[in-house]
């Protein structure tokens, strides 16, 4: 019977034991466009416990960021708080999940998790138009008069050009885009093509719209181009047209129309900058 009685106390004890465990008696977990917070307070066995948590930030089907730490909790100050930036700037739809859990030798205290999802908007700027946008929309114009090369022009000329058949001289086309270029930039579209800009004014300037250059000069004109083009034809994020990046494909926050040149805006500009 003593034994008896002595193995029904033993029972009993493991029954109670998880009930004076240590665990986390309260947990909250969030998430925004600036990082993620996460503060608990924990019932603490002996002097301190042992956590630890992982946090992911996704877009789509693809992590963005982890972050994961060890952190120690202590009976005399049993409560944990963070306050974690991503450190990148976010642009579209995420979704940040949180893993709290401890990593003493018995598994068994449980674990604290939370998911959330937001949507950071873009600091992109104004979009940008094509040639084609602004010679059907002269009302959208933020200046009447260009300068290309040295030669200024009022709306009517500009609208003219834009109408020019794009045939063996490459002084109209680069024209067309500089023409493009010049009313984003002054619609409130990113400025970093100004080099681009001026590189293509020079050359207008040497060989002026529709003056039919040497062979010599054509590489360097339809070069200057096809960075405006790039730039012309870059859709931003909120733009229409924009095509949300796949798997990290791309830069967040722009997305090349489908007939843009084959070089990314965001590469291309860091060699005006």
């Amino acid at each position: 019977m003593k034994v008896k009685a002595l193995l029904v106390a033993i029972s009993i004890m493991a029954i109670a034991g998880p009930a004076w465990a240590c665990r986390i008696t309260s947990f909250t977990g969030n998430a925004d466009c600036n990082g993620w917070m996460a503060s608990g307070t924990n019932l603490v066995c002996g002097t301190r416990d042992t956590l630890a948590y992982v946090v992911t930030l996704s877009q789509g089907s693809s992590v963005v960021a982890t972050f994961s730490s060890v952190f120690v909790v202590w009976a005399t100050d049993p409560t944990f708080s963070f306050n974690v930036p991503w450190g990148m700037e976010l642009c579209g739809d995420y979704v940040a999940n949180g893993h709290f859990y401890y990593v003493n030798e018995n598994n068994g205290y449980g674990f604290e998790d939370f998911q959330v999802a937001f949507t950071c908007e873009c600091d992109q700027g104004e979009c940008h138009y094509t040639p084609g946008y602004w010679k059907n929309h002269p009302e959208a114009w933020p200046l009447m008069t260009l300068t290309l090369g040295s030669v200024s022009y009022n709306q009517a000329q500009l609208l003219a050009i834009l109408n020019l058949p794009v045939v063996t001289d490459p002084t109209i086309i680069l024209a067309h885009h500089l023409i493009a270029a010049k009313l984003n930039v002054a619609n409130g579209a990113d400025d970093s093509i100004n080099g681009a800009i001026a590189n293509a004014d020079n050359l207008l300037s040497m060989y002026p719209v529709g003056s039919n250059p040497p062979r010599s000069a054509k590489p360097a004109i339809i070069a200057a181009k096809n960075v405006l083009c790039t730039y012309n034809e870059t859709i931003l994020f909120g733009c229409e047209g924009y095509i949300v990046p796949v798997l990290n494909a791309l830069v967040p926050g722009s997305s090349p129309a489908p007939n843009a040149e084959n070089a990314t805006w965001g590469a291309i500009k860091s060699i005006f900058r």
